[in-house]
């Protein structure tokens, strides 16, 4: 119905082009009335397609022939030349139509494709705001499992902290309580009879001590608000301080390079690091023995010093090596929280350096600590040592 609509529509634009030729006498004028009859063809063969352009074409021809070519008014052909012209201008008007129409339909054909591709875009803009919803929900779940997470390790932690805390704790507190029991009620005879019993007492109130300022040491390095004040030391002299003063409870060898070691650390943070690794040798080597030694620079890096604190004692199995230095991961039968290691750890990195402990093949067990040494260009002499004291 819309081919033929065209069709007829087009026959009606060519009469009144003819009529309007006719009334402005341009009979004459053969080429501008074909041209004029050949874009109404054109025209209706894009606006209607093929069968618009072929009986636009013979349409065309026919009423050239009649009111145009001589003799007019009437359809007959005397001359050859206007023959082979007429005969060009219908074969023109066809051709030029179905090219037309040829245009129209890639025109559509694209138009379709144009909408198709339209349709996935928008469908691929779909897709894609639910695959970012969903992105976002999962990493919104991810977060939130990760928060849970956190919070049941922390529930976790705490349980542990306040288990453990309270059992350590009962000990030393018995202890106390019964040692001032005793030398209260009985007038001071207990004293007389187990002179121990001070020394008792002082020993685990420092024990409490200990525990109560490891607690608050972690706590400070899990929170970042762990302070250190570096300046260049000599780490031999740290070492002789620290063997100088566990002298009277281990034979500590100590083995340093002739020359300074300058190293960029806190002095009162490392002895309290030598005094960690030396009670550790005191509580769990079953050995009076320990040796402390310097190497400038370091075995395992040339811009640090490095400090081993050794034993000949019975030595760590290597699967036990790093659980040391986890929260509370220390032997329940021994004394301490397993707290010491975890502390020592966070102080050597808020140092910039670091710590670990391996068992040599000689046997015992070796701490090694690891600081940065001074740059080479500053000439900063350490303090003395009793200066620091």
């Amino acid at each position: 119905m819309r081919a033929v609509g065209g069709a007829a529509l087009t026959v009606v634009a060519l009469l009144v082009l003819t009529a309007v030729l006719l009334a402005v006498r341009a009979p004459e004028q053969l080429q501008t009335s074909g041209f004029l009859y050949l874009a109404v063809v054109v025209l209706g063969a894009l606006a209607f397609g093929g069968v618009t352009a072929v009986v636009g074409s013979v349409a065309s021809a026919l009423l050239m022939d009649y009111y145009f070519l001589p003799p007019t008014g009437h359809l007959t052909i005397y001359s050859g030349a206007e023959l082979v012209a007429w005969s060009v201008f219908l074969l023109v008007c066809l051709g030029v139509g179905l090219l037309a129409t040829s245009r129209r339909h890639h025109l559509r054909a694209l138009r379709r494709a144009g909408d198709r591709l339209g349709a996935a875009n928008f469908e691929l803009m779909a897709a894609e705001r639910e695959l970012r919803a969903s992105l976002a929900a999962r990493t919104e779940l991810a977060r939130t499992e990760a928060a849970l997470e956190a919070t049941r390790r922390t529930d976790t932690f705490r349980r542990d902290l306040l288990a453990t805390v309270s059992h350590e704790l009962r000990t030393p507190l018995a202890a106390l309580m019964g040692l001032g029991t005793a030398l209260a009620h009985d007038g001071g005879r207990s004293a007389l009879r187990h002179p121990e019993y001070p020394d008792l007492i002082v020993s685990e109130a420092r024990r409490i001590d200990r525990l109560i300022r490891d607690l608050l040491e972690l706590a400070r390095i899990e929170t970042g608000q762990l302070q250190v004040e570096t300046e260049v030391i000599d780490l031999g002299d740290a070492v002789r301080e620290a063997a100088r003063r566990w002298e009277s409870q281990l034979a500590v060898e100590v083995v340093v390079p002739p020359s300074s070691t300058l190293v960029v650390a806190d002095w009162d943070r490392v002895q309290q690091l030598l005094d960690n690794g030396l009670a550790n040798v005191k509580r769990h080597a079953g050995t009076d023995r320990a040796r402390l030694e310097v190497s400038a620079p370091s075995p395992v890096r040339s811009t640090a010093a490095e400090c081993v604190v050794g034993d000949r004692g019975r030595g760590i199995p290597p699967e036990v090596q790093e659980h040391l230095f986890e929260h509370y991961s220390g032997n329940r039968g021994a004394r301490g929280l397993g707290l010491g290691l975890a502390v020592s750890r966070g102080l050597a990195e808020a140092m910039g350096g670091a710590l670990w402990i391996d068992s040599p093949l000689t046997g015992g067990t070796q701490l090694h600590l690891l600081l940065p040494l001074a740059p080479a260009t500053e000439p900063v002499a350490p303090a003395p040592i009793g200066a620091r004291a």
